[in-house]
């Protein structure tokens, strides 16, 4: 991000046309650049899983780039409004970079979840959010662009000295998190991660095999001392009646023979003949079947194709004829003392749908996704990785411990302070234990109001920042 505000600078005080076009092809070639890199599985993701070639898809990654990049056409259009407003160029870069996190895009990934390898810099994510961190991170960004530009120390010590402050209080936060955590309740969470193969879900004929590994590694679970057993999205491979509150009888019951459950299970549940729907739903160990959590946001291109009722073709290239169903609402499903709210698939790099999932005062967060597309140590498993980082974001903004049970991985534990405390990624069929902490603090600050604080203060900050420099002129 500071190249990038660096290469701004250039055009400060060009002509308003210039500026503004130039602004915009910096910007669309920086999103280009950087989401190229991040997205780099692509080419082989649609090689692998649809009727194009390699070279098809790579011109679909140049493509998803560009969609990607708008975020950053619009903070160049944002900074450069801003400059000539006459507000500080740092604190220009910082407002252009938040409000480009609006942007609507297919991947909404912000700076901020980059940087959650380092817990410590994120942890104001509980009173501004993953778009306030991003910011923040911008103006650092800013300043350092302007100290290497022209070649002054003040702002290089500014740069400096704004995550170094962020970092002091992500340690205290998190000392403080630690102690709430040490005095809750915890509960013994298995997380199963079967590794079955993408295009094996999608054979029939597969899924009494599909089941059986599941069984089995649920009875390993439950004799280590499981309270709770987690399989992944959609990893029950039958369809189940929509409105049922009774599992499935005979062969292909949910609970197979030496299971005792309870088991939270991604499941395809229907309704009718034309309503099918991404849910998760508690099997009981009485035969009963909890109400589902029915996925909320769909993802474009997996289970909702844009236009794909007047473009036939799209329906069939990308979407294997899912045409999936959007849940309404988000439910608590409760399993004893665990009171968990669910996120399926990249709803857990939403904030919103984080905030939804919190809105429930739920005591864990659960996630549960099919990341089988993306192969273990090949190039598309840096998906996964990237999936991981983003998905630490709900856990501090809700200050929530959160379990992952992910097909072909990384299945992995988050605690309520954005540590990874256990991970599996193998492509081997396996089990992780984790033990979270079951938390009952209030909602944060973040969960209770949203972006709408710090868009407020920023905003009013900008405005003062302007109309003093308009008094100086």
């Amino acid at each position: 991000m500071a190249a990038f505000a660096y290469s701004l600078e250039e055009y400060a005080g060009a002509a308003i046309s210039f500026s503004w076009f130039r602004g915009g092809l910096l910007g669309l070639g920086f999103g280009i650049g950087a989401n190229a890199v991040a997205l780099r599985f692509v080419p082989g993701l649609i090689a692998r899983f649809t009727p194009l070639s390699y070279p098809v898809g790579l011109l679909a990654l140049l493509l998803l780039a560009a969609a990607q990049a708008l975020r950053w056409v619009g903070a160049a259009w944002a900074w450069n409004a801003l400059v000539r407003w006459r507000v500080p160029r740092p604190v220009a870069f910082a407002v252009a970079v938040y409000a480009g996190t609006w942007v609507p895009v297919i991947f909404p990934w912000n700076p901020a979840g980059g940087a959650t390898l380092h817990p410590e810099l994120v942890q104001l994510a509980d009173l501004v959010g993953e778009r306030g961190v991003s910011a923040l991170m911008a103006l650092s960004a800013g300043f350092l662009a302007i100290a290497v530009r022209e070649r002054k120390l003040r702002p290089a010590w500014a740069a400096l000295a704004l995550p170094v402050a962020m970092y002091v209080h992500g340690r205290l936060r998190m000392g403080e998190i630690d102690a709430l955590r040490a005095r809750a309740e915890t509960a013994k969470i298995a997380l199963v991660q079967p590794s079955v193969e993408a295009t094996e879900r999608w054979d029939r004929t597969r899924a009494r095999h599909i089941l059986d590994v599941l069984t089995e590694l649920t009875k390993r679970a439950e004799r280590d001392g499981a309270e709770l057993t987690i399989w992944h999205e959609a990893a029950y491979p039958y369809e189940i009646g929509h409105a049922s509150r009774r599992a499935p009888t005979a062969s292909w019951t949910v609970l197979q023979p030496g299971v005792r459950g309870p088991v939270l299970t991604g499941a395809v549940l229907r309704d009718g003949e034309t309503d099918r729907f991404n849910s998760a739903i508690v099997a009981r160990g009485d035969g009963s079947l909890s109400q589902p959590y029915d996925k909320l946001h769909l993802l474009w291109f997996g289970e909702t194709v844009p236009l794909a009722d007047t473009i036939p073709w799209l329906r069939r290239t990308f979407a294997r004829g899912l045409g999936l169903t959007p849940g309404t609402s988000q439910v608590v499903l409760p399993v004893g003392k665990v009171r968990a709210t669910v996120l399926i698939c990249f709803e857990d790099t939403l904030p919103g749908a984080g905030r939804e999932a919190m809105s429930l005062a739920p005591n864990l967060l659960v996630n549960v996704t099919n990341d089988a597309w993306f192969t273990p140590g090949e190039v598309e498993s840096l998906e996964s990785e990237l999936h991981l980082r983003m998905a630490t974001m709900r856990a501090i903004e809700g200050r929530r411990d959160m379990v992952r049970a992910v097909n072909y991985g990384p299945t992995s534990w988050v605690d309520a302070a954005g540590r990874v405390r256990g991970r599996y990624a193998s492509a081997t069929p396996g089990v992780l234990l984790a033990t979270p902490a079951l938390l009952e603090t209030p909602a944060t600050v973040y969960v209770r109001y949203g972006d709408l604080p710090f868009a407020v203060v920023f905003a009013a900050g900008v405005a003062a920042l302007a109309w003093a420099a308009r008094r100086r002129r």
